[in-house]
Parts: C-alpha cells; structure tokens; sequence
C-alpha cells in the first residue's frame, strides 16, 4: 500500500513543519498545493516557502476552487493508493496516524473522516464541545472531490481526532487570515472586534464562530501535551501566541 498526502496552502507556514512531518511518518511523499491567489479574491503577496525536505514537492497554480485545489492533488498522487488530504494547520497525533494507516490498510472504506479538535488563540484553549463538522482525511485512488471538501463516496466516520489549529494565530495573522479567506463574505460584521479581541476580555462568551455563531459553542482551558510534544519534536515557532 503507497500513501502520499496533499496539503492546500497559501501562506500558513508556521504549523506546516509538524504537519508534514507527522505525514512524512507514514507517507511516501507529500505535495504542496501552493495556490497564487487568496479564494477570497483578494489581493496577497505571496511569502517564501521555507526548507520542508525531499519527500515534500510544491506545486504552484491559479486553481478556481478549494474543490479543484483538492483534486489537483489526487491528479498529483495518482501513482498511490492513497491520499491523505490535510489543510496545513491541521496535525495528526501519533495514535491516529496508526490508526488512519490500519483502515487505510484494511481495504474496507473509499473515504475515511475525522473529527476535529479545534483550538482558539493557544494549544492550551479549545472549542468545546467540539465542532460537529468532520473532515475527509484520507481518500482511496479513484475517489473525487465533488464540492468543497466533499468527496463522491461515502465516507467511514472514524475515531480519529484531528488537531484543528486555524484559530492560533496572532491578531495580525488572524485578520489576514480572514481577508484571504474564501468565506469572507459570510463573516458575521465585527466578528474580529466583538468576538476575537473580545474573548480575551470576556473568556464567557459563547457562540464565537466567525461564519456559524453556534459552531465554537465555547471556549475551554484544556492543555494537550501531547500535541506540544509533537509540534516542540518538530520544531514549531509558538513565540507570540499568547
């Protein structure tokens, strides 16, 4: 069984070393979709690529959709049976990679879907409960993405947790991430001012998700070593996150 995995990405490199390095455990290769326009439309400078290794290839494109950036990278590793479709803040601790490798191995699935642990400003904080949304993070040779982040085949739920790591950023990392963003129109007005630079006033607010209010329910100190662990092994820069 070959394994490669596909990771959309702009400009977010800060989480990448230890996602790619987490794949790279089980993986034979890893493409970068390195896409040279915000889906927000809006204009961005595009930033260097920092050293990521031998087994990590960039490929850069105007692609139209996060649906076609997607199947650009299935096009990419058609030579394997499998591709594990990540975002470049999303980790795999090393339970899960066992665990995604043996129902990857078992044959018995098309598609394979996580759940989300999603963290907000720190690794320490994080959305509980958490988001109902679940993620397709492995996809048999064949297989397409027919929408956003929806596969054609049916998809098996697993037990698998990913780490979701979109909401530790700074406060200039997060407002750029919002103006790139490619649901920037559905952001709730003032989201930034009432609800982000709020909550560090107000830990009690509910209902923080910038698109879905009642998507982040609310917030919870709940410190994971496990996944400090992962990103301090893979050399992760966590100075200015608060």
């Amino acid at each position: 069984m070959k394994l490669g995995a596909a990771i959309p990405v702009l400009n977010e490199w800060r989480f990448l070393p230890a996602v790619t390095g987490q794949l790279l455990k089980v993986v034979d290769r890893v493409v970068l979709l390195r896409g040279t326009r915000a889906q927000s439309g809006a204009p961005t400078t595009l930033t260097p690529v920092p050293p990521l290794g031998p087994r990590v290839e960039v490929i850069e494109a105007e692609w139209q959709s996060e649906q076609d950036t997607r199947n650009a990278g299935l096009d990419a590793l058609d030579d394997c049976d499998w591709a594990l479709c990540l975002d470049s803040d999303e980790i795999l601790l090393d339970d899960d990679l066992r665990e995604l490798t043996a129902l990857c191995g078992s044959g018995e699935h098309a598609v394979i879907r996580a759940r989300l642990l999603t963290y907000w400003k720190t690794i320490e904080h994080r959305v509980e409960p958490p988001e109902r949304l679940t993620a397709p993070i492995a996809i048999r040779k064949g297989v397409r993405f027919s929408g956003t982040r929806h596969p054609d085949a049916e998809a098996h739920l697993s037990d698998i947790w990913l780490r979701h790591l979109s909401y530790v950023r700074t406060d200039a990392e997060l407002r750029e991430k919002l103006r790139l963003f490619g649901h920037a129109h559905q952001i709730v007005p003032d989201w930034y001012e009432k609800v982000w630079l709020g909550w560090d006033a107000d830990h009690d607010l509910r209902d923080l998700h910038p698109t879905l209010p009642p998507a982040y329910g609310r917030i919870v100190h709940e410190p994971d070593a496990e996944l400090r662990r992962v990103l301090t092994e893979h050399g992760v820069d966590l100075e200015g996150l608060a």
